[in-house]
């Protein structure tokens, strides 16, 4: 699986994003069959690219508060900050695409479930 353009070598983006666990599940994909490697692989990207513009919309957030103050012609309103809005957002979508990629990954078995389907087939 081949990176996107914006996860090239000296890229600021691929920078803050080998921080996040994200790019660990690179090496599980990269162990799928073709159809779900490619899937998989396209949701990771997804995920990643999420994942840093949450982080950046976050430090927004942080900076200038879940209130902001707009200026209305000769007056001053409080509203909630747009960051938090994009942020509400992207963070459901962001779950919902690791549910689906969970969903596609190969399901770990513990010693004893082996045991148990070992078991069960006698």
């Amino acid at each position: 699986m081949s990176n996107p353009p914006y996860l090239t070598k000296g890229s600021g983006f691929l920078k803050k994003i080998e921080e996040f666990d994200l790019i660990s599940l690179k090496e599980t994909i990269d162990t799928l069959d073709n159809d779900h490697k490619t899937l998989c692989g396209k949701l990771l990207n997804e995920l990643m690219f999420m994942q840093v513009t949450m982080d950046d919309l976050k430090k927004e957030i942080q900076e200038k508060g879940v209130v902001t103050t707009m200026c209305q012609g000769k007056y001053d309103i409080q509203r909630s900050n747009p960051a938090l809005n994009q942020y509400n957002t992207m963070i459901k979508n962001f779950t919902s695409t690791i549910k689906q990629l969970n969903e596609l990954l190969p399901k770990e078995t513990t010693a004893s479930e082996d045991d148990l389907e070992e078991f069960l087939d006698e």
